[in-house]
């Protein structure tokens, strides 16, 4: 039985021993590895089996992230790959050996300072982890206080203080921190109550939940998009800013009169992202994407179904009545856009009619009326264009109650065209656009 086990042992051996023997064995040059006899040096080595000095440096970079025991900025490396030294730690190479199987290295640092870099080191890891841990106690707090955003904030903070450099509490590291930051973030839930549509109004609440019962988060803040006109008539997102407050809840009413006539505001939770890594950025974007409530809606006009009436006439810079109508036009595709009921009335003017005489040419059928003028004040060149400045004003009159609900006073506008009659055209189309928005503004007072 012996025999048998000898025998099978035997070419087990063999095998082993011939393993080895193929594989080849780098060795390391016959430095001397002690500190010259200078006790304040340290001595480094590093070496590649592919005979790349690249992967020697690396190795040997990796040999003083040990000795410190932290990891180093790539800024480090960098500079030994190109200088041959360190010299925030004294450090340079001493002995360079490249052969086929191996590439060797060898550098000296000063022991004193690679000792002071560790002490550093320990003492920024130490406050890093006092900041952290500082944090994560306001969040605790802010969370019992049903604060959760300030929560969410703390956390980030502190996901931005791990990010500094090395901690010593799994706790404390940047991604553990972003995920109790994102399990914060995706329990908010919104809701909205007491709707109307037609005004575009609604209670906004935030809730921890989804659960009725589920306690709402106070002091959030809030940001509301819309889509709107400008006073050019050109699309755009516009964005309030909002907070929950001490309640919990805010009555939302649109404050631009420009907002589309029928569309839909998006609520969401507006909390800045710190300069995080651009993926942990990332992430605790999307997971903010995901908390918004749409709210559809359809403004009703606040004069209702009637129809307003609109005159408007355009005179020359001489102060000659002008048969055009830019600016009536410009002001009806305004309006029909923005849901306003306009008709244009005929009012027979002439170049000197009295406003008196104009609100009593008012047509009875017709409760509220547009009545205004628009004419060049001047006319200019610049290179190849014609450049026209008009004046003008509107009122808003309500002759039910013999009353001017609103006046605008002076409106400039100002045109473009290869001609000065494109100019002048180009302006009071402008004009007109101007017009309509101002009386969008006043409609909406009117709510």
């Amino acid at each position: 039985m012996k025999r048998f086990i000898l025998f099978l042992f035997i070419p087990l051996l063999l095998i082993s021993c011939t393993t080895v023997k193929d594989q080849p064995v780098v060795e390391p040059p016959a430095w001397d590895t002690s500190a010259g006899g200078v006790g304040s040096r340290l001595i480094f080595s590093g070496e590649d089996s592919s005979g790349s000095y690249q992967g020697a440096y690396r190795s040997l970079f990796t040999s003083l992230e040990q000795s410190i025991g932290f990891s180093l900025e790539e800024a480090y490396f960098t500079e030994l790959l190109e200088t041959d030294a360190i010299a925030a730690f004294g450090l340079v190479i001493t002995n360079k050996h490249q052969r086929e199987g191996g590439a060797f290295l060898q550098a000296r640092a000063d022991e004193q300072v690679v000792n002071q870099v560790r002490v550093n080191f320990l003492k920024e890891r130490s406050a890093r982890d006092e900041k952290i841990e500082a944090l994560i106690q306001e969040a605790n707090l802010a969370y019992k206080s049903n604060d959760d955003t300030t929560t969410i904030a703390r956390y980030l903070e502190a996901a931005l203080v791990a990010e500094g450099g090395s901690v010593s509490q799994k706790n404390h590291e940047a991604d553990r921190l972003i995920e109790e930051a994102l399990g914060y973030i995706e329990a908010l839930r919104f809701a909205l109550t007491r709707s109307d549509s037609s005004t575009a109004r609604t209670t906004v609440t935030l809730r921890r939940r989804a659960r009725l019962l589920a306690p709402r988060v106070l002091n959030a803040p809030i940001i509301a998009k819309a889509e709107a006109y400008n006073a050019l008539g050109d699309l755009y997102v516009d964005t309030l800013y909002f907070n929950s407050q001490s309640s919990g809840q805010l009555l939302f009413t649109p404050l631009n009169p420009a907002i589309k006539h029928e569309g839909v505001i998006t609520f969401g939770v507006d909390i800045e992202i710190p300069p995080l890594r651009e993926d942990r950025k990332q992430r605790v974007q999307t997971a903010l994407d995901k908390v918004v409530i749409d709210f559809p809606y359809s403004l009703r006009s606040a004069v209702g179904s009637q129809a307003i009436g609109l005159s408007l006439r355009e005179y020359s810079i001489r102060g000659d009545l002008l048969p055009t109508a830019t600016s009536s036009s410009s002001f009806l595709i305004a309006g029909e856009r923005d849901g306003i009921a306009l008709e244009v009335i005929d009012l027979n003017r002439g170049t000197e009619d009295e406003l008196e005489e104009l609100l009593q040419a008012i047509p009875r059928s017709t409760r509220y009326s547009v009545i205004g003028s628009v004419g060049v004040l001047s006319f200019d060149q610049a290179l190849d264009e014609a450049i026209s400045v008009v004046s003008g004003s509107i009122i808003l009159y309500d002759s039910q109650r013999a009353t001017i609900l609103y006046d605008s006073k002076d409106i400039e506008a100002v045109g473009w065209g290869k001609t000065q009659s494109e100019a002048m055209n180009s302006g009071f189309e402008r004009f007109g656009s101007i017009a309509e928005y101002l009386l969008r503004t006043v409609l909406m007072d009117l709510r």
